[in-house]
């Protein structure tokens, strides 16, 4: 029982847990100065986008390119993958 109340504890206070938006963080970044907070959070949402990639339907599969700050996904065959990748 005191472990469930102290796991309850917790997950309450991750949940009250105070929470910046990216705005928010790139106002007080314009402000201070600082930017690194900016940029670990752009990293963490490019991280988690690149994580879930497209949504390729059956027999395809998702190709991405990054090419500096963009990165580019599509959809290709796995045919066309062997392709690719036999070449090298």
């Amino acid at each position: 029982m005191k472990g469930l109340i102290l796991l309850f504890c917790a997950v309450l206070m991750v949940g009250c847990a105070q929470f910046q938006t990216l705005e928010e963080l790139e106002l007080a970044a314009i402000a201070t100065g600082d930017w690194s907070a900016v940029e670990k959070r752009e990293k963490a949402i490019a991280r988690r986008q690149a994580q879930m990639g497209p949504a390729c339907s059956d027999g395809l599969v998702a190709i991405c390119e990054s090419r500096g700050a963009d990165d580019n996904c599509r959809c290709v065959s796995r045919r066309a993958m062997r392709d690719i990748f036999q070449n090298f």
